[in-house]
C-alpha cells in the first residue's frame, strides 16, 4: 500500500499553524497571485492557479509559468537559477507600487533546495511583493518576511497531493466556494465545523466533526416505504429544530439508499437530486452539507434501523427483541 503519511492529519496540522495563517492572510488580501514550482510542483502550481482564478469569481487573478515554450525560452536566455525571476519581472513590469503590494508570490518546493524559487522569492521581496512558500523541508536560505509553511512530508507524492489540497483551502479560506461534484449543496463554507480535536491515530479528522443522519423515517416520514420512488411524504415531527441544533456543532451528512448510483431515474432525476429538491422545499438544505449513499466517517449515526453495538450478546438480544431473529 502506497504510504501517504497520514495526509489528513498533515493537512490539519498545516492549516492550524501560525505560518499557514500568515499565508492565508496574505492570500486573502492580494488580488494577483503568482504560483511557482518546477517538476511535479509546476503541474500543481499550474492547476492551482487555474482553479484559484476560476473559483474566485473574478476577485483574484492567478498565474503559473506553465508554458514549456515560455519556460525553456527563459531558461535559455538566462539560466536555471534566474528563469523564474525573469518570468516574474516580465509579468510585473507595468505594475504600480500599490499593485505590487497587493500581489502574492507563492513558491512551492519539496526539498527546500529549489534555487530558482528562492531567487524568485528574494526578487519579489526586494520589489515590494508579498511572499510565501509551502515546502516539505525548510528552505536552504532564509528570506525576510517570507511566510514559510513546512509540510514535513517525506515523499514527493505526499507533498504534491497535500499542496494541491492546500491550494483549495486557500480558496475556501478566502470565502470563495469550492463546489462539490454532482448535485450536492454548494453552501458548504458555512456548514463545515472543522476542529483539530480527538483524532484517532491513523484516522481522519472528519470523523469527529461529521454526524451521519439517515433520510427516510428520520428526516422524511416515508410512511409508504419506497412507493413509486418519489419523495412524497412530510418531514418527521421536530426535525427542523433538531437539524438546526445539530448543525451548530456538527457537519451533517445525509445518507440514503436513494442516492445509490444504480438506482434508476425517477421522472428524469437521480435520487440525490430528488433528496436535495425535497430538502430545499422545506428549507432544510441549509443544515445539510452532503447527500450520499455511502456511510460517512462520523462521530455518530442517527438511523431508524440502527442497533447500538456494545457487545454481541446484547446485539443478538436486541435483534430478538425487534423480531429480527
Amino acid at each position: 500500500m502506497l504510504n501517504f503519511e497520514n495526509i489528513g492529519d498533515k493537512f490539519m496540522q498545516t492549516v492550524n499553524s501560525p505560518e499557514w495563517n500568515e499565508l492565508q492572510d496574505k492570500f486573502n488580501k492580494c488580488n494577483e497571485i503568482f504560483v511557482l514550482g518546477h517538476g511535479g510542483n509546476l503541474a500543481v502550481a499550474d492547476h492551482a492557479a487555474v482553479d484559484i482564478t476560476r473559483l474566485s469569481n473574478g476577485k483574484k487573478n492567478a498565474m503559473a509559468p506553465g508554458s514549456a515554450i515560455v519556460n525553456t525560452s527563459l531558461i535559455n536566455d538566462t539560466n536555471w537559477d534566474q528563469w523564474m525571476v525573469a518570468w516574474l519581472e516580465a509579468r510585473t513590469r507595468n505594475r504600480t507600487k500599490n499593485q505590487l503590494k497587493n500581489t502574492l508570490v507563492w513558491g512551492i518546493s519539496s526539498s527546500g533546495k529549489s534555487t530558482d524559487i528562492i531567487k524568485a522569492l528574494q526578487w519579489a521581496k526586494q520589489n515590494g511583493l508579498q511572499i510565501a512558500c509551502t515546502t516539505s523541508y525548510p528552505l536552504k536560505e532564509k528570506v525576510p518576511t517570507l511566510s514559510e509553511v513546512v509540510l514535513g512530508a517525506d515523499y514527493y507524492h505526499t507533498a504534491e497531493v497535500l499542496t494541491l489540497l492546500l491550494s483549495y483551502q486557500l480558496t475556501h479560506g478566502s470565502g470563495a466556494e469550492c463546489p462539490p461534484i454532482g448535485q450536492n449543496s454548494p453552501e458548504e463554507l458555512e456548514k463545515l465545523n472543522w476542529t483539530n480535536k480527538g483524532i484517532r491515530e491513523h484516522s481522519y479528522p472528519d470523523e469527529q466533526v461529521n454526524l451521519g443522519v439517515d433520510f427516510d423515517k428520520v428526516i422524511h416520514k416515508c410512511s409508504k416505504g419506497f412507493y413509486d420512488g418519489t419523495i412524497y411524504d412530510d418531514p418527521v415531527e421536530g426535525v427542523e429544530e433538531a437539524l438546526k441544533t445539530l448543525s451548530q456543532k456538527y457537519t451533517l451528512i445525509c445518507y440514503t439508499a436513494k442516492a445509490k448510483p444504480d438506482r434508476g431515474l425517477i421522472n428524469g432525476k437521480t435520487g440525490t437530486q430528488l433528496v436535495w429538491e425535497w430538502l430545499k422545499k422545506y428549507g432544510y438544505d441549509k443544515y445539510i452539507s452532503k447527500v450520499t449513499a455511502e456511510k460517512p466517517r462520523a462521530v455518530a449515526y442517527i438511523d431508524d434501523k440502527a442497533i447500538r453495538f456494545t457487545d454481541w450478546d446484547s446485539c443478538i438480544a436486541d435483534m430478538q427483541r425487534l423480531n429480527l431473529l
